[in-house]
């Protein structure tokens, strides 16, 4: 322990300090990545939407520009941004689609490109133990000081492309938070006493419960963007409420063999994975 504690502070001070400017760095997520590179010893400016007549004194001399802003926005930030910036300045996002964003400040900017989600929230503490998926745009050795720090302070990287990210954010973001909204809202309309009810909990209805407070927790219009932002997101969370609709009928009916034989048939399914599910489910 005490060898890796000096391992990381040696590559601490050997650390050039960058300078930064976090547009929208006001926000949750902004002041995370701000608190973590002004640790390390990065010269961090904030950009926020009041302060675009000050682009030029922001952007201008930046290092790495780096936007947190809302999905929604995110491309014409990208626009706005990519005329103040230099040919030598490393743009990247932190948001939760890719395509589109990648595509945009490849399309807006000459330079180094790249793409970053965090999955985790901004309730976190650190990088240690979280997931960061990098999509890499252009010129990503401009990038390497950034993700050095990330796996310095304990974070994973998972490489991808921008299309396989958006790909399996349907599932990993967009439907885990519509089922999740969806329960939340059940509990909510039928009135449930959650204290009561938390008395007779089974360790997985806590977890059911901590996953409701976890994303109610968050910025509503955030919640709501994620499940909206693209058509991919929309089409499969109707493909989830088809199938809730089609299961609350069978259960209706009564028809119990139709139903042992969906639960069977997403068991085959399962069983391919057990080796990442970590149960001894089958």
């Amino acid at each position: 322990m005490q060898q890796k504690l000096k391992q990381l502070t040696q590559i601490e001070s050997y650390i050039t300090p960058r300078r930064v400017t976090i547009v929208g760095g006001g926000g949750m997520m902004g002041r995370l990545f701000a608190k973590q590179l002004s640790a390390m010893g990065h010269d961090i400016t904030i950009l926020e939407s009041n302060d675009w007549q000050r682009a030029e004194q922001l952007l201008g001399n930046a290092d790495l520009v780096l936007l947190s802003v809302p999905i929604e926005y995110t491309v014409d930030v990208v626009r706005s941004a990519a005329k103040y910036i230099t040919p030598t300045t490393a743009l990247a996002d932190i948001t939760s689609i890719k395509v589109p964003i990648v595509d945009a400040m490849l399309n807006y900017h000459s330079g180094p490109v790249l793409g970053l989600h965090p999955m985790f929230g901004p309730s976190v503490e650190s990088f240690s133990s979280q997931n960061v998926v990098v999509c890499p745009g252009r010129h990503s050795e401009a990038f390497q000081w950034l993700l050095d720090l990330i796996e310095t302070k304990g974070g994973k990287l998972i490489f991808s492309t921008p299309s396989e990210h958006d790909q399996i954010m349907v599932v990993v973001q967009a439907i885990r938070q519509f089922s999740t909204f969806s329960f939340g809202l059940f509990l909510t309309n039928e009135k449930i006493d959650i204290d009561r009810s938390w008395d007779f909990s089974s360790p997985s209805y806590r977890q059911e419960l901590e996953k409701v407070g976890r994303l109610f927790a968050q910025s509503a219009p955030l919640i709501v963007d994620i499940m909206l932002a693209t058509k991919e997101r929309r089409e499969a969370i109707a493909k989830l409420a088809t199938t809730y609709n089609r299961l609350a009928l069978l259960v209706m009916q009564e028809d119990r063999e139709t139903l042992i034989h969906e639960l069977q048939t997403a068991q085959d399914f399962f069983k391919k994975y057990l080796y990442c599910l970590h149960r001894d489910f089958f």
